[in-house]
């Protein structure tokens, strides 16, 4: 190892004055495994020189993490610039995935208590990501688990269905006014997600444990599906037929939009964001309007609707197979963690209060995610399919 050559090329990187071809002689360095010692050595000097008060630029510190840690670009989610401040961002050398811990200060090369790290690693490494899971219910109960079965055609009654990787067409062009219009429903279960295109050719992705309630084919004067759990609607345009989600008492009316709605159960709230088009709200004697860039939110068993900005890149990160936090508890990422890895969660004693910041991919072991959530002084125990929080 050029212990001189590495010092010289981190300092000019640190300072933002590497060329691209010094970067990629670093980076190739950096993942050298006999070097984390001295790369370590290197951050910790910087941490002692700089104080709290200077801020490594997030976009250097993410990449000099994703070559310390030797993993694929495909854990490690891209970051945006934020107006917010963070002095640093705290990472472990053993972490597979970035997570910004709000209000943290330091760099730590050392995880704390590393055994505990360990052994709730290796509790946790049978525990793997979702993916695409569902069940299709006809009209007259039958059921189709989606996963057991060949990709190709579903004939049912008068509907064509096909299907595809983690996908569901139902093919309107094959339904007759003779044939008798059928409701199915599509359910994923936790840790599970799907795509249906139904027979309008609207797209929708559900997300864990959710469920989609919709004809085989739209005969009316309208478009209606119901709608528990989570998904992002992607709505064919049909000025003559208007499209309605109904979610419990709440109606969500399109034309031809592009929004998500989150109706979990164990939410406090039904968040309906707008990403294109215009949508309204209706429940009850109250009703709201949407733009592109708002989200309405719906306090359950109150008639009150709030609209507000909202960050849509967070709002849709699960679609794009992402979990993004903009300053989010531990309560809320455990009950997302707890849909997409079909886990239990169980708190020992009182919530602790943290605040965290960032982006995970979907497909990250459990373990990994554990280990940067352990960094914020959050303990987990792993039992079985049960997570306790202490």
């Amino acid at each position: 190892m050029d212990a001189v050559r590495l010092e010289y090329l981190f300092d000019l990187y640190i300072s933002r004055k590497c060329s691209l071809e010094e970067e990629k002689e670093l980076m190739g360095l950096l993942s050298q495994p006999e070097n984390e010692a001295f790369v370590q050595t290197l951050i910790d000097r910087v941490i002692k020189n700089t104080g709290s008060e200077m801020q490594m630029p997030e976009q250097v510190a993410a990449s000099v993490l994703k070559n310390i840690l030797h993993r694929d670009e495909g854990l490690i989610a891209p970051i945006n610039k934020r107006k917010s401040v963070l002095s640093w961002i705290k990472v472990a050398a053993a972490a597979a995935v970035v997570l910004f811990v709000a209000g943290a200060a330091y760099w730590i090369l050392n995880s704390g208590d590393k055994n505990s790290v360990r052994s709730n690693a290796v509790k946790s490494s049978l525990i793997v990501p979702g993916g695409n899971h569902a069940i299709l219910t006809m009209a007259d109960g039958s059921t189709v688990v989606l996963d057991s079965i060949q990709n190709g055609n579903i004939q049912h009654g008068g509907a064509k269905i096909s299907k595809r990787n983690g996908l569901l067409i139902f093919d309107g062009t094959s339904h007759n006014s003779v044939a008798t219009v059928s409701f199915n429903t599509l359910a994923t279960p936790r840790g599970g997600q799907y795509k249906i295109i139904l027979a309008d050719g609207s797209q929708v992705w559900l997300n864990a444990s959710s469920s989609l309630r919709f004809p085989t084919a739209f005969t009316g004067n309208q478009r209606e599906v119901e709608l528990t759990g989570e998904a992002y609607f992607e709505v064919a345009k049909d000025k003559a037929k208007p499209f309605h989600v109904k979610v419990g008492d709440m109606q969500v009316n399109v034309l031809g939009t592009h929004f998500n709605i989150n109706a979990y159960s164990d939410e406090s709230v039904i968040k309906t964001s707008l990403l294109e088009g215009s949508v309204k709200i209706t429940t009850g004697e109250t009703s709201g309007l949407l733009k592109p860039g708002e989200q309405g939110t719906l306090k359950r068993n109150e008639n009150k609707l709030e609209v507000k900005n909202a960050d849509m890149n967070e709002v849709i990160a699960w679609k794009n197979g992402l979990f993004q936090f903009e300053g989010a508890d531990i309560t809320m990422i455990m009950r997302q963690i707890s849909r997409w890895y079909n886990v239990e969660i169980v708190y020992s004693r009182k919530v602790p209060v943290r605040r965290f910041e960032g982006k995970i991919s979907r497909e990250a072991q459990l373990s990994d995610v554990l280990k940067i959530l352990e960094l914020s002084n959050v303990k987990f125990v792993v039992e079985g399919r049960k997570i306790i929080v202490q």
